[in-house]
């Protein structure tokens, strides 16, 4: 009588395991913190215009091809990288093969422009001042020593201006996003 006690509550115990690993098994994975995300994206501007993509095609497509880089999904960890909040507003909650589009506005993106935020500095004060081109990145270390990227704006003969705002500063960004998996 024991026996057949113990042998029913055990079977019950087993039947009851596997439902629940069978449950876990079939419940989808979602973009969620602390997940390994895989995606591809594309980005553009709110008339359309791509300025950044993932997918080789379309970088070539749209004049935007850069040889020098390698074209393919994106692996992060979610909640740990460092993505623009509107981005991962966008990612949280997806599902693999899923797909969404969004409007994310500068706020979430890349800051809302801020005027009069511009420097001159001396050329000399700068290394390799003579290979820069307009929007590239300056890195300017301040006498307490902290370090503020900036963005040249204007070259002259012998002064550079940055801007302490992003490119894409005050855009609305429109962004295509799949996900390809979730670990």
């Amino acid at each position: 009588m024991k026996f057949s006690v113990i042998l029913g509550f055990s079977v019950i115990l087993l039947l009851s395991i596997s439902a629940c690993k069978t449950v876990e098994e079939q419940k989808e994975k979602v973009v969620e913190p602390g997940k390994t995300i895989t995606f591809n994206y594309a980005a553009g501007f709110n008339n359309g215009t791509l300025f950044d993509t993932t997918f080789e095609i379309a970088a070539k497509e749209a004049g935007i091809y850069d040889p020098n880089r390698i074209y393919g999904p994106v692996t992060i960890i979610y909640g740990t990288d460092l993505l623009f909040p509107g981005l991962e507003e966008v990612l949280l909650g997806m599902k693999v093969e899923e797909t969404r589009n969004a409007r994310i506005p500068p706020e979430k993106a890349y800051g809302l422009k801020i005027e009069n935020s511009t420097t001159v500095l001396s050329k000399d004060s700068i290394d390799n001042f003579e290979t820069l081109e307009i929007n590239n990145l300056v890195t300017v270390i301040l006498p307490d020593g902290s370090r503020v990227n900036t963005y040249v704006t204007e070259i002259g003969e012998e002064n550079i201006t940055v801007d302490l705002n992003h490119p894409l500063a005050g855009e609305f960004i429109q962004f295509a996003v799949v996900v390809e998996s979730i670990e």
